[in-house]
């Protein structure tokens, strides 16, 4: 698990899709930032991260979608299904490294706090409280988007499937909230940003916590059987 974690966080930063990214998100960061906590003179940088979480959905499938997808286009597949590591060490591999580039990506804009810090006071329980938040979003959206590079050869077919199901859970709070009830009640619970949330709010619920690991890792058990299939097919 370990050299596969080092393989493929070696080859993020020796490709361009790494500095593109991280590049490409510390833009907005530093748009948003401007304009709601300069500008607006907002003190709160969890309000210009709520505002990110919602461009994850692009990010997360961007960052995953040639850790799978990529090993069977190149025919890699059928070696690491015959290699001493474990499919269980590969995709935890794999995914520890897409994690570790996200948090990077993420540890780069706390020099926004840190000048927010010079210009007056900072809420840190909320910003701590937001950080957290964004971390476990991150954790859930980049699960399914190394999952939704385990159905496919293509990488840009993986990155599109990442992105469509990852809109569709955004949805299903938008959803849940306007058709009320039981159902809509359902839709809530299953959808992670309903509970980001309640963390931007300085909410912190350990059940909401557990939810996100929860949801992680049943996606990546999914994405585990998913090969395992292929291996006994």
């Amino acid at each position: 698990m370990i050299t596969i974690y080092k393989r493929e966080l070696a080859a993020f930063f020796r490709s361009p899709i790494a500095y593109s990214v991280i590049g490409l998100f510390m833009v907005f960061a530093g748009l948003f930032f401007w304009i709601y906590n300069i500008a607006s003179g907002i003190v709160n940088f969890g309000v210009t991260l709520n505002l990110l979480s919602s461009y994850l959905v692009f990010f997360a499938p961007v960052m995953t979608m040639k850790l799978l997808a990529e090993e069977k286009k190149n025919g890699t597949e059928v070696l690491l299904r015959t290699s001493p590591v474990t499919i269980t060490g590969v995709v935890i591999g794999k995914y520890l490294a897409a994690f570790t580039m996200f948090f990077v990506m993420l540890a780069l804009t706390l020099i926004y706090p840190a000048i927010m810090v010079f210009l007056g006071k900072v809420p840190f329980a909320l910003t701590i409280s937001s950080y957290v938040a964004f971390i476990l979003l991150g954790m859930v959206e980049l699960s399914i988007g190394l999952f939704a590079s385990s159905l496919t050869e293509n990488q840009m077919v993986a990155a599109v499937i990442g992105v469509v199901s990852l809109f569709v859970l955004q949805f299903m709070q938008t959803f849940g909230s306007g058709i009320g009830g039981a159902l809509g009640s359902i839709f809530m619970w299953i959808s992670p940003e309903a509970r980001y949330t309640e963390f931007c709010e300085g909410l912190f619920n350990f059940g909401s916590v557990l939810y996100y690991l929860s949801f992680t890792g049943i996606m990546l058990f999914v994405t585990i059987m998913n090969i395992e299939r292929k291996r006994w097919n």
